[in-house]
C-alpha cells in the first residue's frame, strides 16, 4: 500500500475497526488498478485509479458527517473530487434527514439552481417554534454546505403555509359536471381519441387531452375545439376558451446519462470556483454539455474550460462511471456565456 497514505492514516484518530477497514480498502483498490484512457478521439494518458475502495469508506467519514479534521480532510482530498459527490448522498438527502434527525418537522426542502442557487427549507411549525427554530436549522444547512466546500448556495427557511384551496360555488360546480358530460359525450360520438374532459368556469375554460400520435393531434385539434365550442353554446353558455392538449405520461428508464448527470451537476455547481450555472446532456451520440458565466473574451476562459474538461474526463474514466458507460465513446462541451465552445 501507498505509505504515505497509511502514514496519514495513522495521525488520524479514527476507531482502531474503521481504520483496519480504510487500510483494507485500500489494499484491494491498489490490487485492482486499470490503467483507463479517455474515449474520445485525444489522450491524456493513461488514468489510473485505485480510489473504488477507500472512496466509499473516506465518503462516510469526509461528506455528510460531522467528523471533519484537516487531517482527514488532506486524505479525502487525495480521490477526485466529482467521485467524492458520486459516492455520498445527495446534498438536499443529506440536509433533509439531519434535520429530521434533529427533530424538525419539515413540510419539503430542496436544492434549486435556477434563477439562483439555493438551498430551500419549509418548516411545518407554529409561528413561535419558527422562530425559535430557524436560526439552528440555517446554521444546520450552513454547516452541511461548509463541509462539503459548497459555497455557491444562498439559504432560505421559511414557514410552511397552508394553500386556501378555491371551493366553487353550487351553480358553478352544476355548470362544471354539465359541460364535462356534455363535451364528453359529443367527443365520443365524433369518435376522437381523448381521455380527458375537464372544464373550469372560474377561468372560464374547458380543458381537453387528445391521445394518439402527435399527427392526429395536429388533424383534430381545430375539429375539438369546434365541437366543444359548440357544445358550451347549445347548453347556453358564454365566454369559454377550449385548451386542446397532448400530454402522454409515460415511464421513462434511467439511461446512462441520467446516472451521471446527478453529482456532474451537484459538483459543479455548488462551488463558486467552477462558474458553472447549468449541466445537460443528450443521449445520442451521448454528450455532456456544461454552461458557464463566463464570457468567451474573458482571458482566462479558456483555462476554466480546460480545467473542467479535465475534471470531467477524470470523472467518467474513473472505474465506478466507466462500468456505466460501458465504452460508449462520449464528447464533452463547455460553453462560455454567450454560448461559445471554450475547451
Amino acid at each position: 500500500m501507498d505509505n504515505k497514505i497509511r502514514k496519514e492514516l495513522n495521525q488520524i484518530e479514527i476507531p482502531q475497526e474503521l481504520r483496519e477497514r480504510i487500510l483494507l480498502g485500500v489494499e484491494q483498490a491498489k490490487a485492482e488498478m486499470t490503467p483507463l484512457t479517455n474515449k474520445k478521439s485525444r489522450s491524456f494518458g493513461k488514468k489510473v485509479t485505485y480510489f473504488s475502495g477507500i472512496a466509499v469508506l473516506l465518503c462516510g467519514l469526509f461528506i455528510g458527517s460531522a467528523f471533519v479534521s484537516p487531517k482527514m480532510e488532506a486524505l479525502a482530498s487525495k480521490i477526485p473530487y466529482l467521485n467524492l459527490i458520486f459516492h455520498s448522498k445527495s446534498v438536499g438527502e443529506e440536509i433533509y434527514e439531519q434535520l429530521e434527525r434533529k427533530g424538525y418537522k419539515l413540510s419539503s426542502s430542496g436544492i434549486g439552481y435556477n434563477p439562483k442557487k439555493t438551498v430551500s427549507v419549509v418548516l411545518d411549525m407554529k409561528d413561535q417554534e419558527f422562530k425559535k427554530a430557524k436560526p439552528d436549522v440555517e446554521k444546520i444547512v450552513k454547516d452541511i454546505l461548509k463541509t462539503r466546500g459548497y459555497d455557491a448556495f444562498s439559504i432560505e427557511i421559511s414557514k410552511y403555509v397552508p394553500r386556501q384551496d378555491y371551493v366553487p360555488s353550487e351553480e358553478e360546480k352544476k355548470e362544471m359536471n354539465l359541460l364535462n358530460r356534455e363535451v364528453t359525450k359529443k367527443l365520443k360520438q365524433l369518435n376522437y381519441q381523448f381521455d380527458h374532459v375537464q372544464t373550469d368556469p372560474t377561468e372560464p375554460t374547458i380543458f381537453i387531452n387528445i391521445t394518439g400520435s402527435k399527427n392526429y393531434y395536429n388533424a383534430v385539434k381545430e375539429d375539438v375545439e369546434k365541437a366543444a365550442l359548440e357544445t358550451v353554446s347549445a347548453n347556453h353558455y358564454k365566454g369559454y376558451k377550449i385548451n386542446v392538449t397532448r400530454v402522454n405520461a409515460r415511464v421513462v428508464p434511467a439511461d446512462k446519462g441520467s446516472q451521471i448527470t446527478g453529482p456532474l451537476a451537484e459538483g459543479l455547481m455548488s462551488k463558486k470556483e467552477f462558474k458553472v450555472i447549468g449541466v445537460a446532456y443528450k443521449s445520442k451520440p451521448l454528450t455532456f454539455i456544461i454552461r458557464t458565466s463566463v464570457q468567451s473574451s474573458d482571458p482566462k476562459v479558456k483555462e476554466l474550460g480546460k480545467k473542467l474538461d479535465q475534471m470531467i474526463v477524470e470523472f467518467l474514466n474513473s472505474k465506478e462511471i466507466s462500468s456505466i458507460l460501458k465504452n460508449e465513446p462520449y464528447e464533452i462541451i463547455v460553453k462560455s456565456k454567450d454560448n461559445k465552445k471554450i475547451n
